[in-house]
């Protein structure tokens, strides 16, 4: 009798360890097949970037993955595919891709500004409040701008840049030269910007920006 309980236990116990073996390998499954989606909605959010949130990412960005290759992406939609085929390719690496700081971003009313860390977009976007979905979904920027853009300096002086790496490195510069800096550059309108099915809306003022980022959030 005795020893058909420790038979029955033993089955039970081998019962429960297949089922979580199960339980894991499933789990595994679904973490490689929603990598490039979930990652990429943790960045959006961590940024409070695109359609959902308040700024808007001047892309290229950079990110270190957890085998520390670096990955460039030129959008949120390469960022998903190119963080999907790293995970397909490393199965049993865990991690998170990290985040490349100094990043730049455009916010809803046209302050364009080079951040160092979170805590600087934390503190840029203090007044805006994000409305991501609980779970990741298909993301996207709210718009593209269109190039050339001209951006106006708080000492009055003005640069024009031809596209997004010369944006970025302006602003890195301009930062640079003027860490204590408490105004911060902002776009010259009118400017041109483009959404996702190709359409483009010529905004005339920070106020329009302003009504047009918010109509994406809604």
């Amino acid at each position: 009798m005795f020893k058909n309980q420790i038979k029955i236990k033993a089955l039970m116990l081998l019962g429960l360890g297949l089922l979580v073996a199960s339980c894991t390998k499933e789990e595994a499954d679904v973490e490689v097949e929603n990598y490039g989606l979930v990652e990429t909605y943790e960045i959006q959010k961590n940024l409070n970037a695109g359609v959902h949130g308040c700024v808007e990412l001047v892309f290229p960005v950079s990110v270190t993955m957890p085998d520390s290759t670096i990955l460039e992406f030129d959008s949120f939609e390469d960022a998903k595919s190119q963080l999907q085929e790293w995970k397909e390719a490393n199965p049993d690496l865990r991690g998170k891709p990290r985040l490349i700081f100094p990043v730049e971003v455009i916010t809803q009313d046209g302050e364009t500004v080079s951040v160092e860390n979170r805590l600087e977009i934390r503190m840029l976007i203090k007044e805006c409040r994000g409305n991501f979905p609980p779970r990741p979904r298909h993301f996207r920027p709210c718009f593209k701008v269109e190039y050339p853009l001209t951006i106006a300096f708080p000492d009055g002086n003005t640069a024009e840049v031809e596209n997004r790496v010369e944006l970025k490195q302006t602003l890195r510069q301009w930062k640079i030269d003027n860490p204590d800096a408490e105004d911060r550059p902002k776009i010259s309108y009118p400017i041109t910007i483009a959404y996702e099915d190709g359409s483009t809306v010529e905004i005339s003022s920070r106020e329009a920006l302003i009504e047009a980022k918010k109509a994406c959030r809604e």
